[in-house]
Parts: structure tokens; C-alpha cells; sequence
């Protein structure tokens, strides 16, 4: 019997569970971060000192697209590019903090690599891998940064094709923000491939961020919209986080249109049982909290 071709209209499974995957995708790309650094004014970076100006002369690569990075920053290219530097500092210095020897590294929903590049083009780090559901990311990763970044898409099933025991450090950039399900097991899949002491830092909207979000966020504006969230639209209603742990999901043509709330109690609670907190710090370095959790 002849095999029946797929049309646009018949649903394709792998995309249920993650996105774009079929095919590889084409690509236009922006130059290095340096060619857009004295037009850009959105943030002052100079306080990352002389770090952030070694780093800059190392990457020569391509930056993506606006709309092949999740929109993170908007027109602001350098901008993009200097937040994923700062980001990729603040977990090099959190693994000295708690005496983790950084070689081995994962960034869980690693986008067009915001900081994985900078991971990547650090002469200490022996394995550097990103993963996501989308699989342009993906392409666009292996095709332009360095080789050493070794990207693969996964899905929204919690399971990572890495060995137990062999990374010292994951990140989840704004990823358990979107988990409405299998939350506990994908921390245990993080577990499973740390090594002893490894750490992972994780950002999370918590019970501050449901307080203090407002018409200026993002965040907001998606959730102001559904109905699920009618009842708290008024600032007043969000003094207190009404459950340890608040899902608003919605459908659309993402795996991940969802936003996760949790209370700080609830990831001591839960979440402390999988791995020890050793750090939970308030919007660092924006408008998500952060939690390093450490396998002992």
C-alpha cells in the first residue's frame, strides 16, 4: 500500500509534544554582538567590567533574528547578546560559591542560545549541550555557534538522552515557569544527570512575582487575557498567592503556552526533597526569581 502524504491539516504527533519538527529551517542571521553595541540603549552593561569586553572579542559569531530568539530583547541585539553573558557569569560564579569544578554543562530549553554561547566559548568547559522543543533553535544552534555547542531537541516528556552522573551544571532559563506537568519529574531527569554536587539553577515566577507583576510586564499582558485569570486582574486580589502551586494554561500552536506560579514553601516542600536549595535569590537578575538546587 502506498504511504499517504501528510497535509498541513492532519495533526502531526511529534509536534504535540514539541515544535517544528519537520524539516530544517532556512535562516537569515544578524552580524556579531559587537557591530550593534554603540546604537544600543536599552541597558548600560558597563558595569560587567572588563569581562564582558574579553567576551565580546571572543564571539565572532552571528547573532539570531528577533523572531528566531523568542523575541528576547526585542531590536536590541547587543542588548540580547550582554544578557546572556551576564547570565552565563552569574552561574559560573554560583558553582564557586558551592565548589562545583564546571565542565560538563546542559541549558533545558536553551532557545537559539542566549547563554549557551558563552558556555561554550569558555576554554574550561569540556561538554557543552542545549536542548529544546523547538527544533529551529535547534538548527539554528548547530548550524552557527561554535562546534563544541551540541544542541538537540527534546520534548515536553520528561527525558534527556544524556548518562546519569555526567554534567556539573543545568540551567532552566524561564522553563519551569511554562511546566504545568511532569514538574517533579523532570526535576528527578535533572537529578538523574548530575553529577554528585552538581548544581541546577532554575528561574521561577514565585509568590513576590505574582504580587508585583503589572501592566509593564509581559508576563502580564499574555495573562491578563484569560479567563482563567479574570478573578485576579485587580492588583488587590494578588496579595497573597491563592495556591502553593497556580497553573493558567491556554490553547495555542506551542507546546508551552502556560504560565506556572510557585509559592516558595511549596519548593522547599517538594522540590527540596529531589535535591537540596542551597540558594533562592529574588529577581535575579530580572523579573524572575531564582533557585539552585544541589545534588548531594
Amino acid at each position: 500500500m502506498a504511504e499517504r502524504a501528510t497535509t498541513s491539516a492532519q495533526p502531526i504527533w511529534e509536534d504535540m509534544v514539541s515544535l517544528h519538527s519537520r524539516g530544517l529551517a532556512q535562516f537569515e542571521v544578524l552580524e556579531p554582538a559587537g557591530h550593534y553595541r554603540d546604537g544600543d540603549t536599552h541597558t548600560d552593561w558597563s558595569s560587567e567590567g572588563p569581562g564582558l569586553e574579553a567576551a565580546l572579542e571572543r564571539d565572532t559569531y552571528p547573532l539570531p533574528r528577533t523572531e528566531d530568539r523568542e523575541g528576547y530583547y526585542g531590536g536590541w541585539h547587543f542588548s540580547y547578546w550582554a544578557s546572556g553573558y551576564r547570565d552565563a557569569r552569574l552561574l559560573r560564579e554560583a558553582c564557586e560559591r558551592l565548589g562545583v569544578d564546571l565542565r560538563g554543562y546542559l541549558d533545558l530549553g536553551c532557545a537559539s542560545g542566549r547563554v549557551l554561547r558563552h558556555l561554550a566559548l569558555d576554554g574550561d568547559l569540556s561538554e557543552v549541550y542545549g536542548c529544546d522543543l523547538n527544533r529551529r533553535h535547534v538548527d539554528w544552534i548547530n548550524r552557527y555557534l561554535p562546534a563544541k555547542a551540541v544542541a538537540f531537541q527534546n520534548h515536553s516528556i520528561p527525558s534527556l538522552p544524556l548518562p546519569d552522573n555526567s554534567l556539573d551544571a543545568v540551567s532552566a532559563y524561564s522553563v519551569f515557569t511554562h511546566i504545568e506537568a511532569f514538574e517533579t519529574a523532570w526535576l528527578m531527569e535533572l537529578r538523574r544527570v548530575l553529577k554528585p554536587g552538581g548544581i541546577a539553577w532554575i528561574t521561577l515566577h514565585s509568590e513576590r512575582t505574582w504580587a508585583e507583576m503589572n501592566d509593564n510586564w509581559g508576563l502580564y499582558k499574555r495573562l491578563k487575557h484569560q479567563p482563567d485569570f479574570a478573578p485576579y486582574v485587580a492588583h488587590e486580589s494578588r496579595a497573597e498567592l491563592p495556591e502553593e502551586r497556580m497553573v493558567f494554561r491556554w490553547y495555542a500552536d506551542r507546546s508551552y503556552s502556560s504560565k506556572v506560579f510557585y509559592h516558595q514553601d511549596y519548593v522547599r516542600r517538594v522540590w527540596g526533597r529531589i535535591m537540596e536549595i542551597r540558594e533562592e535569590h529574588h529577581r535575579l537578575p530580572k523579573k524572575q526569581d531564582v533557585v539552585i538546587l544541589q545534588k548531594t
